[in-house]
């Protein structure tokens, strides 16, 4: 938490605003990205490839400047949370990248700042290869669906 507090900081000091008496709006993303070769040596193979592969789509549908969206660790100002949950439509596993891009298109200052993370039994996706490969179609599947509803503006934008 300290080091998504201080990147917190860092962003608001370092913001160009036009309009001052408007709070700044910032996220910052906790990341395990830094972490990516020592996990792919303790995960299995399916684990690995699903990761590199959901990374890849990230980068292509969604933004190229976050690297890992799953992570639980995010910090929001305030006037940064009310501004991306009122439009976030996704309620499933991609929502995290639905913020993104919903960041990015909103001018919200977005960062990333590596965390210290442990793998512990019991994760959510632990259904077997089968669940996992749908869990994971279904986060493409939201992904496809960001990219179409946003670039297709079927889904609104509005600032807050």
């Amino acid at each position: 938490l300290p080091k998504l507090l201080k990147e917190m900081y860092t962003l608001n000091d370092n913001k160009e605003r036009h309009d001052t008496t408007l709070p700044p709006k910032s996220v910052v993303f906790g990341s395990r990205a830094h972490l990516e070769n020592e996990s792919s040596a303790s995960r299995s193979k399916v684990r690995t490839f699903l990761m590199h592969a959901f990374h890849f789509f990230v980068k292509a549908l969604c933004s190229p400047r976050i690297k890992d969206t799953q992570c639980g660790f995010k910090l929001f100002t305030r006037s940064a949370a009310i501004s991306l949950f009122t439009n976030l439509h996704l309620r499933r596993w991609a929502f995290d990248t639905e913020l993104v891009v919903i960041a990015e298109r909103l001018q919200v200052s977005v960062s990333e700042v590596g965390v210290i993370w442990h793998e512990i039994d019991g994760s959510k996706l632990d259904g077997g290869k089968l669940s996992l490969a749908l869990v994971s179609l279904g986060m493409l599947r939201d992904m496809l669906c960001v990219r179409a509803c946003y670039f297709f503006r079927i889904w609104k934008m509005y600032s807050k």
